[in-house]
């Protein structure tokens, strides 16, 4: 990009130039100024064009909506769309979750994000399930709470996205767009769906995250039938070059899933997205977002030879950090969340949710979840930033950490690879419990300056320095509710229909066929999603495990 002969010039100065400020610094008594990311990447105090002498602007670059798409996947960026502006909602029961719904829609609200929570493989009267009805989000047990959560809310006018891949609620979003005579592929959204090793032969038959690539791709051609979530990875301690590698290899093995069971890998490699996180180091942030359009275009286009040039597109949706959200000095959470949703805007996003600040201490209050929906709105139209596509571009700090980020991420990469699949997706969870324990240190030892925490503490003799924060009280009322609306469906379904649903489920689940329609039969039958669950156990002969779901961001 740059004359080699200027570039070796100024790298000679710029040399002379470091060892100069290091020595002020010594003299004075203070730390060096060069350091680490937050990641451990090394970190310059001064960057120049002799950091990036070597990049190709238009091999490495190019401009947005052109291959690599490093610079954004849309040659208008916000200009010709704006990001969607979800905020997640969860409490209660239905009837309690769409209310609050409907109230972030008309205050501008643009996509359809909901949160559950709960041992799912279990229902609302189940005893294990104390405790935790409506808590941490709204409790799913038959189509009846799906068909209350859209009461009110136009399905085409939003984009609806499922956030965990449990196919019965997938299920229950079909039902639902049937009953209103809306035809599936006018659906607009995404369901949190990736591949994780398991099922039968080259094809994985009875894979559930492939069984729902090959329903989408055959019934829902716009749809995003896979969504690659690294932001809870992220969340739990990864770094951002560990974030990009796990995104890329999971997004990876799910296209080549989608391909061993006959699916065209162009059309299958446009409808993933993926769900990244945004944390503290701002700068790391954006470089992050830059690098991993850039790894994700190359690897489709070279390893999958997909020809299209949507399927080498990386878009993704952020959700700013849960990991650095603090109890401590809470509303210092609204401005750690501004920095966030900004990284992410500036990084190209398609779609945000920003955290509300005492979500550290439970569930967003109303007031709480409309702030961050405010701040979304006040980077979109006041900040300046959406008027530029890839403002950060060009940076020479900025472009050297894209290099940066990109080549950690792809050395990571090929390790994964050139391991077997479940001792690749061991190794990721393994490196992220080392990086978290990291982090915890760095964070007690003062290395990791966290305000309010570790540094610029409250006083216990002064009450006004942290301003008190009431949050959300949970009604245990919510459960006696949800129990009396599964014991009504359960008094209200055709018997006869709900086990004739269930003797075909079970028959699928043995056969290893794809359950996505005997899955439609069954929630249109109104079976609740614990007894879907003993179908399976029955079936399959696995032990009977809770999870936990999140329906949409």
């Amino acid at each position: 990009m740059y004359d080699p002969a200027r570039v070796a010039e100024l790298r000679k100065k710029q040399a002379v130039w470091e060892e100069a400020v290091r020595e002020l610094l010594a003299a004075a008594g203070a730390p060096p100024s060069s350091g680490e990311t937050q990641s451990g990447l090394p970190l310059k105090p001064l960057y120049t064009p002799a950091d990036v002498g070597d990049l190709d602007y238009a091999a490495d670059l190019g401009f947005p909506g052109e291959f690599p798409y490093t610079r954004g996947v849309r040659a208008t960026g916000y200009q010709g769309k704006e990001w969607t502006r979800r905020q997640v909602v969860g409490l209660g029961t239905a009837e309690e979750t769409n209310a609050r719904l409907r109230y972030l829609f008309a205050q501008g609200q643009t996509g359809f994000s909901v949160c559950g929570m709960g041992y799912t493989n279990y229902d609302s009267d189940a005893e294990e399930a104390l405790g935790f009805v409506g808590r941490g989000g709204v409790w799913i047990d038959t189509l009846a709470d799906v068909e209350t959560l859209f009461e009110g809310i136009d399905m085409r006018a939003i984009t609806i996205n499922q956030i965990g891949s449990s196919i019965p609620v997938f299920a229950m979003i079909l039902a639902v767009a049937d009953a209103r005579g809306i035809p599936w592929r006018e659906l607009r959204g995404t369901i949190q769906n990736w591949v994780e090793p398991g099922g039968e032969g080259p094809e994985r038959r009875g894979n559930g995250g492939v069984d729902i690539l090959e329903f989408c791709a055959r019934e829902m051609p716009d749809w995003n039938s896979a969504s690659i979530s690294v932001r809870n990875t992220r969340d739990q301690g990864c770094t951002a070059p560990q974030e990009v590698a796990f995104g890329c290899f999971q997004g990876a093995y799910t296209l080549a899933a989608g391909v061993a069971r006959g699916l065209d890998p162009n059309r299958l490699a446009s409808r993933i997205s993926f769900f990244l996180s945004a944390e503290n180091d701002f700068l790391e942030e954006v470089a992050k977002y830059r690098a991993m359009r850039r790894l994700w275009a190359r690897l489709v286009r070279e390893r999958f030879g997909a020809t299209d040039p949507r399927a080498w597109m990386c878009r993704f949706h952020v959700q700013t950090s849960a990991l650095n959200l603090t109890r401590q000095q809470p509303l210092n959470n609204i401005v750690r969340s501004a920095l966030h949703a900004l990284a992410a805007a500036l990084g190209g996003a398609q779609s945000m949710s920003v955290n509300s600040f005492d979500e550290v201490l439970a569930t967003p209050t109303r007031a709480a979840a409309t702030l961050s929906l405010r701040t979304q709105q006040i980077v979109a139209y006041e900040s300046g930033v959406t008027r530029v596509l890839d403002p950060l571009g060009g940076s020479f700090c900025v472009e050297a950490l894209t290099v940066q980020v990109e080549a950690a991420a792809r050395e990571l990469l090929a390790k994964l690879e050139g391991l077997p699949d479940r001792d690749a997706f061991a190794l990721m969870g393994q490196l992220t419990r080392e990086e978290a324990y990291r982090r915890q240190q760095a964070i007690d030892a003062g290395e990791i300056k966290l305000v309010g925490v570790n540094c610029f503490t409250d006083s216990p003799d002064e009450e006004d320095a942290a301003p008190r924060v009431a949050p959300l009280r949970y009604d245990p009322g919510w459960r006696d509710k949800q129990v009396r609306r599964l014991e009504a469906a359960r008094r209200a379904r055709d018997p006869r229909r709900a086990e004739a649903a269930q003797r075909r489920l079970g028959a699928a689940y043995a056969a290893r066929e794809n359950v996505v329609a005997p899955m439609l039969e069954a929630v249109r039958a109104y079976l609740s999603i614990g007894e879907i669950a003993r179908v399976r156990e029955a079936a399959l002969g696995e032990p009977f495990r809770a999870t936990t779901w999140n329906f949409g961001r």
